[in-house]
C-alpha cells in the first residue's frame, strides 16, 4: 500500500482525466500528452491528421483508385475507432497499473490543450486540401463516356448500384433539354435536364462559382451539351459546351 501511495504521489495523474481526454481527443494524442508520453502523442497526432489525410489526398489527386469514397470514410472512421479503443483501455486498466506507468511529473496541460488546437488546424487545412483534390479541372479533363440525359436517367433507374460503379466520379458528356433552373442553398446554381418521361427529377447539373456564368446563359427549353463529374443522377462541377447548336 505504501508503494502504491508513493507511486500515486509521484505521478499525480488522474485516470478519469486520461479517460475523458481519450474520449475527446485520443486521435490528437491528448491523453498521451497529458501523461507526458510526448513521443506517443506526436506519433498519434501526425498519423491521424497528417499521414492518413495525406494518403487519401494522394489517392484522390492522382486517381489511384477510381472509387475513393471508402478512403474518405476511413479517414473519419479510423479516429473514431481509435477514440473508442483508447477510452476502453482506460476503463479496463486497473488503478495500480495506471499508476505504474512511466509518466511525466511536470505540468503537461499546456501541451495537452495545444494538441487539440493543432489537431483542429490540421483538420481544417486537411479538409480544404482534400476538397481541392476532389475538384476536377473540368476544362482539360478527358471525357469517359457520352450519354443523353434520357439514357443516363434510364440507366440510373434500372440499377443504381451498377450505374454508380460504372460512372461515379467519371467525367461524362451529357446532352439534353433543360427543364428547370434554380439555385440550391447548399450546392449553388444548377439546372435540370429532362430524363425519362416518368422521371420526376431528371438529371441535375451543378456549377462551381467559376462556371456560374455558363449556367446563367441557359434557359428552360434549351438543348445543351454538358460536361461534368458524375455523382449518381447528378453532374457536379459542370461546364456548358454547347447551347442550341452554338459552341461556347
Amino acid at each position: 500500500m505504501c508503494l502504491f501511495l508513493r507511486i500515486a504521489v509521484k505521478t499525480m495523474k488522474s485516470k478519469k482525466i486520461s479517460l475523458l481526454l481519450s474520449l475527446l481527443g485520443a486521435s490528437a494524442g491528448a491523453d498521451r500528452f497529458y501523461l507526458g508520453q510526448n513521443t506517443a502523442g506526436w506519433v498519434t497526432l501526425l498519423t491521424f491528421w497528417v499521414l492518413i489525410p495525406g494518403a487519401v489526398y494522394g489517392i484522390i489527386k492522382f486517381n489511384l483508385f477510381p472509387n475513393w469514397e471508402p478512403f474518405m470514410l476511413g479517414r473519419f472512421a479510423l479516429p473514431i475507432v481509435f477514440h473508442l479503443y483508447e477510452t476502453g483501455r482506460y476503463m479496463v486498466i486497473s488503478d495500480e497499473k495506471f499508476m505504474s506507468q512511466d509518466v511525466s511529473k511536470s505540468k503537461t496541460f499546456p501541451l495537452t490543450i495545444a494538441s487539440f488546437l493543432i489537431a483542429a488546424l490540421l483538420i481544417v487545412g486537411g479538409s480544404r486540401l482534400l476538397k481541392s483534390a476532389m475538384v476536377v479541372d473540368i476544362e482539360s479533363a478527358e471525357i469517359s463516356a457520352v450519354l443523353s440525359a434520357e439514357a443516363m436517367s434510364q440507366e440510373f433507374r434500372n440499377n443504381e448500384d451498377i450505374y454508380r460503379k460504372k460512372y461515379d466520379n467519371l467525367v461524362l458528356q451529357i446532352e439534353g433539354i433543360v427543364s428547370e433552373t434554380g439555385n440550391d442553398f447548399e450546392t449553388g446554381a444548377y439546372f435540370a435536364l429532362k430524363g425519362l418521361n416518368n422521371d420526376p427529377f431528371g438529371i441535375k447539373c451543378y456549377f462551381l462559382e467559376q462556371n456560374i456564368a455558363d449556367a446563367n446563359k441557359v434557359k428552360i427549353g434549351d438543348k445543351v451539351i454538358m460536361k461534368g463529374v458524375a455523382n449518381g443522377n447528378k453532374l457536379e462541377n459542370c461546364k456548358v459546351i454547347n447551347i442550341n447548336g452554338q459552341s461556347l
